[in-house]
């Protein structure tokens, strides 16, 4: 069902608009506004790795914990949820990501095919939005409950170095935008 529309692009609407638009190096929805075109391409791509970092990290934590933690126990919830959330914001930041870096008006067909996967994510990363929303309507009061029964500190100034990786991610995704858009 997916392949045909693929193979399809050729004929549709996004590709006929691409091709019928004045050659640009970016969507005409950014009106040719180059800082706003390297901001977006930076932020949707550093959120993308970003995002799977955070999925990879909860995923792991979950398989390690799968004979220890209860599928109801707060904190099974609360990664869950985290899982859930960065499930959601990777694939929509991703999806945004794929069709700035795959814009190409000399390519409309790839452009084309690009927009339609979008397309495709996009409910699946809505999906994964409600499905964290509504984890976390549901657990809450347990979640809630248990982090009130003592006395939490949480000593969060001795976890920034493990920020470190994630401000090289986003310094890397920043050059890689600013090198794309200025090289185009």
């Amino acid at each position: 069902m997916i392949l045909p529309m693929l193979a399809d692009a050729a004929n549709s609407l996004v590709a006929q608009a691409v091709q019928a638009g004045p050659p640009s190096p970016m969507p005409r929805a950014f009106n040719n506004d180059t800082t706003l075109f390297v901001f977006n391409l930076f932020v949707m791509t550093a959120t993308t790795f970003l995002g799977a970092m955070m999925m990879g990290k909860q995923a792991r934590r979950i398989w390690i914990q799968r004979r220890y933690d209860h599928p109801k126990d707060p904190v099974t919830i609360y990664r869950m949820i985290l899982l859930l959330a960065a499930t959601g914001i990777t694939l929509r930041c991703g999806a945004g990501a794929m069709v700035l870096w795959g814009w190409n008006p000399d390519d409309p067909v790839t452009t084309a095919r690009v927009v339609m996967a979008q397309r495709w994510l996009d409910p699946i990363a809505v999906a994964c939005g409600m499905g964290w929303m509504a984890l976390a309507i549901l657990g809450e009061p347990g979640v809630e409950h248990q982090l009130r029964k003592a006395p939490l500190p949480v000593d969060m100034w001795s976890r920034w170095p493990a920020l470190v990786r994630a401000g090289a991610v986003v310094i890397l995704s920043f050059t890689a935008a600013l090198a794309a858009v200025c090289l185009r």
